[in-house]
């Protein structure tokens, strides 16, 4: 799998950031088929058919380390943009 990490920074509390990716997540499974869990308070896993994620929440910044199957890679520059744009959108 090819690896890439994504960093957000953010002026928010852990519990704000949280509830704004959350809000997210339905979409992300209804769009894009992904499974999205919380696997403690601030780390959230996505896992899809050629795409796993874990993202974390620390007190100035959200992390992305993003895997992605063979298929995936040639797309990788426009998924790891998309995921930072979007993830700067959530946390304005």
């Amino acid at each position: 799998m090819n690896k890439l990490e994504v960093e957000i920074a953010h002026q928010l509390s852990r519990d704000e950031a949280r509830s704004r990716i959350s809000q997210v997540t339905e979409k992300l499974a209804r769009d894009y088929s992904a499974e999205c869990n919380w696997d403690d308070g601030n780390r959230l896993v996505v896992k899809r058919k050629g795409l796993q994620a874990s993202l974390n929440i620390a007190d100035d910044k959200v992390h992305v380390d993003l895997e992605l199957g063979v298929f995936m890679r040639p797309f990788a520059g426009s998924i790891r943009a998309g995921i930072a744009k979007q993830l700067a959108d959530i946390l304005a």
